[in-house]
């Protein structure tokens, strides 16, 4: 059987013995897969610098009938993103947004899943704000993968909150202050400028994501929000977490896009 050509994204590349390699990859036809490179290391030809991590390719697979692993019999690099590797906070958002479309990208709307990491990787490179764009892409992401949050109205009385939120990491959702106390624990408080910078990171297409930007007391609240979230719900925890703390630890928070980004960003004021 001929080979089956696919457009992917590079999320993990291990050795395998001596001269393979083995390689996880997102696709947006059938979600997350993993397959085996023979003699990868010892070859170029057939993988010329294909196989690194984020990297936007085209895989031609095994035409075999499918079974857990696939094979991997050639590959064309489409587009490396050289400026995240050249960028450690950039890079490491970019590990986080890659991993969790990993843990997300079922077959079954694997194509949106793919086209908004792809769009993720292109902004970031850019210059995009490497803790706004993380917080909107993972929002957005989880919404498309079965895991949208409840955020513009209370999950017990159903009016929009007027201030201050509770926000239910085991429910997904707010919580106004009057019904906090029927919320299920742990929870994380939401002001309203976090609340409607998220809400806007589940609403806006893809390409419109990083314009979003969160001050450092939003982003601190979001990034707490989602950290827990994602310990609570994901089967495991993401790796790639570990990573980003290490890089936000020697470089500070910040929310702020890169100079020669321009013309890119709406800024969201910050609201109390």
């Amino acid at each position: 059987m001929s080979a089956v050509q696919t457009p992917a994204i590079i999320l993990k590349v291990q050795t395998l013995g001596e001269a393979d390699c083995l390689v996880t990859f997102v696709t947006p036809a059938r979600g997350r897969l993993q397959g085996v490179a023979r003699h990868a290391r010892k070859s170029r030809r057939r993988f010329p610098n294909v196989l690194e991590p984020l990297n936007r390719v085209e895989l031609w697979l095994s035409g075999r009938p499918r079974r857990e692993m696939e094979f991997l019999e050639k590959g064309e690099l489409v587009r490396a993103f050289p400026g995240l590797r050249r960028d450690l906070p950039r890079l490491a958002a970019a590990a986080v947004v890659a991993e969790l479309t990993g843990e997300l990208a079922a077959p079954e709307g694997a194509a949106a899943l793919f086209a908004a990491l792809e769009q993720a990787l292109a902004r970031l490179e850019e210059g995009a704000a490497p803790e706004s764009l993380l917080l909107s892409f993972a929002a957005h992401l989880l919404k498309l993968g079965g895991y949208g949050w409840q955020l513009k109205r209370c999950l017990a009385c159903g009016r929009e909150p007027t201030g201050p939120a509770h926000f239910s990491i085991p429910q997904g959702g707010v919580s106004c202050q009057e019904c906090r106390g029927k919320a299920a624990s742990p929870g994380v408080a939401l002001n309203p400028g976090t609340r409607k910078l998220l809400v806007a990171s589940q609403t806006l297409p893809a390409e419109r994501l990083s314009r979003l930007i969160f001050p450092p007391r939003q982003a601190a609240q979001g990034l707490e929000l989602l950290r827990a979230f994602l310990a609570y719900h994901l089967p495991r925890p993401l790796k790639a977490w570990e990573f980003f703390d290490q890089v936000r630890a020697r470089t500070g928070a910040s929310g702020a896009a890169l100079p020669r980004q321009e013309n890119k960003t709406a800024t969201s004021q910050e609201e109390q």
